[in-house]
């Protein structure tokens, strides 16, 4: 098994939750999972031959929001495929406001992270940091977090130097506004391989390697396969160099180069 140290450690972890899942006919969730564990994690349902399209009725991944990129798994045992709900995830949303507008600091997402990290919380128990600017012209953060960790978090008076207000709240409409640079890229093809060297701006076979050595993400999971096709609306993580949606369009040059936007998240 060509896995990590660590990754082999919650590989066995999430092969002991699928288990539990099915034995005890019960659904069984995990922690927040980063991009790499829930690549881990589809690792496993292929290695217990579960086919792609099928994968839906064993596990399911929902991290407090529509679009949130922390998720849980929940692993569901046969009599219950597809049964339990987004309401089911053991998933709090704590809001963080400054009491006082005037007296603030302009807390960052780092500064939420460093607060709550601080109370002695392992990463994994927590979600997604929301960091939003309101009306009022405060930035408030909101922290999904496990259930049984919201307490603690709700607790906090003071981030970094300003004393702060919190209190728990539905997150599930929350929806951050994603922010672009777009760039207009023209490729020979829209292979995997030439689609990663156009977005981060190296060459082809420098793109080849980045996938070769696993640290190219498409939709969520490790992509090995340089020669896999890239559609309208696909999204491509690369280890140290961020996160891109890609837009195709139809037009080809008359050189027969396709069009393409390069969408890097911000």
């Amino acid at each position: 098994m060509d896995l990590t140290k660590e990754e082999k450690i919650i590989y066995r972890h999430l092969h002991d939750m699928f288990f539990i899942a099915q034995k005890r006919g019960i659904p069984v969730f995990s922690s927040f999972l980063g991009l790499n564990d829930i690549n881990t994690m589809y690792r496993l349902l292929k290695d217990m031959d579960i086919p792609e399209n099928l994968s839906g009725n064993y596990v399911i991944t929902y991290g407090g929001y529509e679009g949130a990129q922390r998720v849980m798994a929940c692993f569901l045992p046969d009599s219950l495929y597809g049964k339990p709900g987004y309401g089911d995830f053991p998933i709090e949303c704590v809001k963080i406001s400054p009491v006082n507008r005037k007296f603030c600091d302009t807390l960052t997402h780092r500064d939420y992270l460093g607060t709550v990290m601080g109370l002695g919380i392992e990463r994994n128990q927590i979600g997604d940091i929301i960091v939003k600017k309101e009306e009022n012209g405060t930035v408030t953060g909101y922290i999904f977090c496990c259930k049984d960790k919201a307490p603690l978090i709700a607790g906090i008076t003071k981030a970094k130097h300003t004393s702060v207000h919190t209190e728990t709240v539905c997150g599930t409409g929350l929806l951050p506004v994603q922010e672009y640079k777009d760039m207009q890229k023209s490729v020979s093809s829209l292979r995997l391989d030439a689609v990663t060297a156009a977005a981060v701006n190296i060459s082809r076979s420098s793109g080849l390697l980045l996938i070769k050595d696993s640290n190219v993400f498409l939709n969520g999971r490790i992509c090995t396969e340089n020669s896999k096709n890239i559609c309208d609306g696909d999204i491509i993580s690369i280890r140290g160099y961020g996160k891109y949606r890609i837009e195709v369009s139809q037009s080809v040059t008359k050189k027969g180069r396709y069009h393409i936007t390069v969408k890097q998240y911000i």
